[in-house]
């Protein structure tokens, strides 16, 4: 079974947010398929775990924030007073000595469970064997968190779980320079999709929390979760996804809880214009006369047109052909 650990939380300043939004933001990444979530005591504190044992366990299920169990507090019975009913919240003990170090210097004999960093160049060397030892090196637990610094990390990570390794540490949107977390789900959902059970389709409402609480916009072309990489402009592509989406799209769009959108810029052609006016008895020459002043428009206002502003060219452009001067 492979572990997926997020540490998105561990780097926030989370001074200015609700326990409400970190709650949210937690069971949208188990949604998608974390299994552990790393934390801070600051954020055990804030964060609204239920109140009693029944309900924590139910609440739980399968989910972990480095929290295993309630431990009772030992010294309660012995204090004068009424005795405290609410437990005694205690983080599972994050043994993981992270090690930014040549492989052939691991020494399972002081650390039984380690977190590699680092590793940034890795795709570069021979990985396998890179891979082969560490996972010969007799470490219990062996977690990788690959350095993002040459955006290799996501290929790292998911070599090093095709591999054989069975722990993962990511960052959302590559928060930290972690390795991404939504590209290294996808890229399991893709290759192992019988092993993947999460449900990424929250990716989207994810990204809008994130930007929320790190006061930080996420690129529109980011991977995976970019507002505007489904976004298709120009001509040949238009008529590539219109007939074949696959042609484009390594997945569909709401997977990630995106949508295809078709827009009319610079770069558009008959099809693009065809599709979105849905008149497929547009004249050649009308075509050729709106595609013109779109692209003419979008060079002036440095965008794309909006449907309103393309059906009110087309219409200027119709009524234009339709005056006529007599003599």
């Amino acid at each position: 079974m492979v572990t997926i650990i997020d540490r998105t939380l561990t780097t926030f300043n989370t001074s200015g947010m609700t326990a409400r939004d970190l709650n949210h933001f937690c069971n949208l990444l188990f949604t998608c398929g974390i299994t552990k979530i790393e934390l801070t005591p600051d954020l055990v504190d804030r964060l609204s775990f239920p109140a009693t044992a029944a309900v924590l366990k139910q609440w739980l299920g399968g989910r972990r924030f480095f929290l295993t169990q309630i431990y009772p507090d030992p010294l309660a019975s012995d204090r004068p007073g009424p005795k405290e009913s609410k437990p005694l919240w205690r983080l599972e003990p994050n043994e993981l000595v992270e090690k930014n170090i040549p492989v052939t210097k691991l020494n399972p004999r002081y650390h039984q469970k380690i977190r590699i960093t680092g590793l940034e160049d890795l795709m570069t060397r021979d990985y396998p064997a890179v891979f082969a030892a560490l996972l010969d090196s007799g470490v219990d637990t062996l977690d990788l968190c690959p350095d993002n610094q040459m955006h290799c990390a996501t290929a790292i990570a998911l070599e090093w779980l095709l591999a054989g390794g069975q722990s993962i540490s990511c960052g959302f949107a590559n928060h930290h320079n972690f390795p991404p977390l939504e590209e290294v789900l996808m890229g399991l959902k893709l290759s192992q999709p019988d092993l993947f059970t999460g449900d990424l389709s929250v990716l989207g409402e994810l990204r809008d929390l994130y930007e929320k609480l790190a006061g930080q916009p996420v690129g529109k072309m980011k991977a995976i979760i970019g507002t505007d990489i489904f976004k298709v402009e120009s001509g040949i592509h238009v008529d590539g996804v219109l007939k074949n989406p696959h042609t484009y799209e390594p997945f569909n769009p709401q997977t990630v809880g995106n949508q295809r959108e078709i827009v009319l810029g610079k770069h558009s052609g008959r099809q693009s214009l065809l599709y979105k006016l849905n008149d497929s008895d547009l004249s050649e020459s009308a075509t050729h006369t709106i595609l013109k002043r779109i692209k003419s428009r979008c060079t002036q206002l440095g965008r794309n047109l909006s449907d309103r502003e393309l059906r009110t060219l087309a219409s200027e452009v119709q009524n234009d052909k339709q005056k006529k001067v007599y003599c």
